[in-house]
């Protein structure tokens, strides 16, 4: 492994030394550093390396936030990447496993067991269920260059039925997190984030197959699935793309206008988020839904006044509309 380079980030000076001389202890030479998560960044839009630590603790950027910006890129979205903290509670464990952390270290460094996690994840040694999962996808997009349509579905629908799915690992996460088996917690949470970006890539092409044979219906099914995944995992512009490409195949329906609703207000596009949802009411005038979205949004922009219309609009629609009553209730008593 000596051959293999470590990038390692942290604030704190002493952290960094003594990392580098366990490392070096356990065989790793070609060590590099960097002060903090902005400069981190920085590094590895210019650089690559075979492996990043980082402090989880950092007041610039945090080694989480880093690891959230990494795991958006296609090119960084296997890169190992290790956080280190003195004190892993169960928040922070279940945060860094939501978003794909490879591992943890804690410190004081335990060499043996740094050993072990390293050569695994740098030696890229796949779990079983995940190498399954990559095989069926690579042979069911294989079939679609072929134009065997019919065949890719079948190995698509085997692949995202199974019981072995991202879910069933986030699960797991969350029982070895509550349980205190930290290690195995993260273990669950790394596979459950590799088996999501290979399950996406599945819906889109099935979503592609299902086009080709003139099925539009489950066509977009498929590609609104792909789109939640991506929103989920932050990739929102993967996600725009494909809900525009459903849109200009001439659908009008209320979930793909909903989600680019939801999209740009996570992006913060306020205006977009409005013009979507104002598109959604022409095509469905009776969803109270969409009122409350809209609600949402001008209270988002501190307009009241228009947030309430929109609020008593969605009531109007469904009486017993209870999170419409609340916020309503909320803005007469001036707490929002």
């Amino acid at each position: 492994m000596q051959d293999k380079s470590i990038l390692l980030v942290s604030e704190n000076e002493k952290e960094k030394k003594d990392l580098t001389q366990t490392l070096k202890e356990i065989g790793y030479d070609k060590i590099l550093s960097v002060q903090g998560g902005g400069n981190a960044w920085a590094f590895l839009k210019s650089k690559k390396v075979d492996c990043v630590i980082s402090s989880y603790e950092m007041e610039e950027m945090s080694g989480l936030a880093l690891l959230k910006i990494l795991r958006r890129e296609e090119s960084a979205a296997d890169l190992p990447f290790f956080l280190t903290d003195d004190a892993f509670n169960k928040i922070k464990v279940i945060r860094a496993g939501q978003i794909g952390v490879t591992g943890l270290f804690v410190i004081p460094y335990n060499g043996e067991s740094m050993k072990i996690k390293l050569s695994q994840a740098i030696g890229k040694i796949k779990d079983p269920v995940v190498a399954q999962v990559e095989e069926s996808l690579e042979k069911g997009i294989d079939l679609i260059e072929k134009q065997d349509f019919t065949k890719a579905l079948e190995v698509f629908k085997s692949l995202v039925n199974q019981k072995e799915n991202p879910e069933y690992y986030f699960n797991i996460g969350y029982i070895k997190t509550s349980q205190g088996q930290h290690s195995e917690a993260i273990e669950a949470f790394s596979k459950a984030t590799q088996l999501d970006r290979l399950f996406v890539k599945a819906y889109e092409a099935m979503g592609r197959a299902y086009k080709a044979l003139g099925d539009a219906q489950k066509s977009e099914e498929c590609l609104q699935v792909a789109a939640e995944i991506y929103m989920d995992t932050d990739k929102l512009g993967s996600a725009e793309e494909i809900l525009n490409e459903v849109l200009e195949a001439g659908s009008t329906s209320l979930n793909v206008f909903n989600t680019l609703g939801v999209l740009h207000r996570k992006k913060g596009d306020v205006e977009q988020a409005l013009h979507q949802y104002k598109k959604a009411l022409k095509v469905h005038p009776e969803e109270p839904y969409i009122y409350y979205n809209i609600g949402r949004l001008y209270l988002d922009m501190k307009n009241t006044t228009k947030a309430k219309t929109y609020f008593q609009a969605a009531l109007d629609k469904d009486h017993g509309f209870e999170e419409a009553k609340q916020v309503i209730k909320a803005i007469d008593l001036g707490l929002v």
